[in-house]
C-alpha cells in the first residue's frame, strides 16, 4: 500500500492545523509508524483525536487516495524528500498537501508571499501586480491565495512575467473558489501550482481561510502585505510570518480604511516597501545565485511612476473608500468569513478565560477542558474579529 494512505489517515483522524502533528513527527519518522503505534500516552495536552488514533481504519483515507489519483491530484506528504522544509518547522505543520500543477522542490526556491484585501482599489491592485511581476522577473516564486482582489493581482503579475506562481487554497483542492477565478485556476494548473491541505470533498469550517494563511507565510522567506483593511485576513498572514521568524513588509497606502491595516503594520515596526527592490535586495544577499536584482532595473521606472501618482491617488482613495462603504453589498462586507458558521459557546468561553489574564492555547485547553484544535480555531477567528490580541510567547488576551 502507498505510504500516502497513512498520512491521509492521520489527517482525517486529527484534522487540519493541529499542533499534535509536531509532537507525533518528532517521535515517528513515518505516518505508518504512527498508525502501528498502540500507546499515545506520551502526548502532552488534551486532544480529542487521541481515541481515534487507536482505531486503525484506513477505509476513508483509501477512498480519498483513489479520488486523488483519478483526478490528477498529487499527494505530497510530510516526510517526502521535496516536502518544504520551511513548513516542517512551523508550529502546526500540515501532514499532507494536495497539489495540482507543476510540482517543484521548494527547498531550492526563494518564495515571496503577496497578499491583501479582496476589495482592492484599482491603484492597490496595480501596485501589487507590479511588485509580483518584479519579484518573479528577479527569480522569486510568488505565492498567494487565489482569492479575488490582491491575490489575483499577485498571480497575474507573476504570470505576466512568464514565471511560475503558487496558489494556496482555503478550500478543498477540488473546489474552485471564487468562481470568477475559474480561468485563473486552469492557467495555474498549466503554468503554476495549486496547493491545499484539504482533500477532495473535505468538509469546510469557519477557520479554513485563516488556517491556510500559515501555509502561505510558512512557504515563504518574505511576506508582503499590499493592501489590507483594519481586520483583513492578510494581517493574520503577517502575524503568522512574524511568529515563523520570516521577513514581513507592508506597502504604504493612502490614508483611509482601505489601507488601515497595512499602515498600522508599519506603525508597529514592520518594514515599509516602496519598491520591489526593498524586498529583493535583502533576499539577494542570502541567495545571490537565485535572486538577480539587476532584472528589476528595467522595470524601476514603471514602479516609480506609481510614486508620482500617490498624492492624487490618496485623495481619490479616501473618496472612493467612503463611497464604497455606502454601496458595498452585505455579502462583500465579510471578506473571508462568508463561508463560516459562528463559534458559539467556544468563543464565549475563550473570551471569558482571556478576560482574566493572558493564556496560551495549551493553558486554555487545560483550563476549559476542551480540545486544543477547537481552541485554536476560536483564537484565530476572535483575532480576525479584533476581539483578542496576541502577545509574545504565543499568549492571547482579550482587548
Amino acid at each position: 500500500m502507498d505510504n500516502a494512505v497513512y498520512y491521509i489517515w492521520l489527517q482525517t483522524v486529527c484534522g487540519m492545523c493541529n499542533s499534535i502533528y509536531q509532537q507525533l513527527f518528532e517521535r515517528f519518522s513515518t505516518a505508518r509508524a504512527i498508525y502501528e503505534c498502540e500507546d499515545f500516552s506520551f502526548i502532552k495536552g488534551k486532544y480529542a483525536c487521541l481515541e481515534k488514533l487507536e482505531k486503525k481504519d484506513l477505509s476513508v483515507s483509501f477512498e480519498i487516495y483513489k479520488k486523488c489519483r483519478n483526478n490528477g491530484i498529487t499527494i505530497l506528504t510530510y516526510h517526502d524528500r521535496i516536502f518544504p522544509d520551511s513548513l516542517r518547522r512551523i508550529h502546526t505543520p500540515p501532514p499532507v498537501l494536495y497539489c495540482k500543477g507543476e510540482i517543484r522542490n521548494f527547498n531550492n526556491e526563494v518564495c515571496i508571499a503577496v497578499v491583501g484585501t479582496r476589495r482592492m482599489t484599482e491603484f492597490g491592485g496595480a501596485v501589487a501586480e507590479e511588485f509580483a511581476y518584479s519579484f518573479a522577473k528577479c527569480g522569486a516564486v510568488v505565492v498567494s491565495g487565489c482569492a479575488k482582489g490582491i491575490d489575483t493581482a499577485a498571480h497575474n503579475g507573476a504570470l505576466r512575467a512568464g514565471k511560475f506562481t503558487v496558489a494556496v487554497l482555503g478550500t478543498p483542492i477540488d473546489t474552485i473558489y471564487p468562481k470568477e477565478n475559474e480561468k485563473l485556476f486552469f492557467i495555474l494548473y498549466e503554468k503554476g501550482l495549486v496547493i491545499s491541505e484539504m482533500y477532495p470533498g473535505c468538509q469546510s469550517t469557519r477557520a479554513d481561510f485563516p488556517n491556510r494563511n500559515r501555509i502561505i507565510s510558512g512557504l515563504c522567506e518574505a511576506t508582503v502585505i499590499a493592501e489590507a483593511g483594519e481586520n483583513s485576513g492578510a494581517l493574520i498572514t503577517a502575524r503568522h510570518a512574524v511568529a515563523q521568524s520570516r521577513k514581513v513588509y507592508a506597502i504604504p497606502g493612502a490614508v483611509g480604511s482601505d489601507n488601515a491595516g497595512t499602515n498600522a503594520l508599519i506603525k508597529t515596526g514592520i518594514e515599509a516597501a516602496t519598491t520591489p527592490l526593498d524586498v529583493l535586495s535583502t533576499l539577494a544577499l542570502c541567495h545571490p545565485t537565485k535572486i538577480k536584482t539587476e532584472n528589476c532595473a528595467s522595470y524601476g521606472s514603471r514602479v516609480s511612476s506609481y510614486g508620482m501618482k500617490v498624492e492624487t491617488e490618496q485623495k481619490a482613495a479616501v473618496i472612493t473608500s467612503a463611497k464604497k462603504k455606502e454601496t458595498v453589498s452585505e455579502k462583500d462586507r465579510v471578506p473571508e468569513k462568508e463561508c463560516f458558521s459562528g463559534g458559539g459557546g467556544t468563543d464565549k468561553k475563550v473570551l471569558t478565560a482571556l478576560t482574566r489574564s493572558p493564556m496560551t492555547p495549551d493553558e486554555l485547553s487545560i483550563s476549559l477542558n476542551m480540545d486544543i484544535s477547537d481552541i485554536m480555531i476560536s483564537l484565530t477567528m476572535l483575532e480576525i474579529e479584533g476581539r483578542i490580541t496576541s502577545l509574545a510567547g504565543n499568549r492571547y488576551i482579550k482587548k
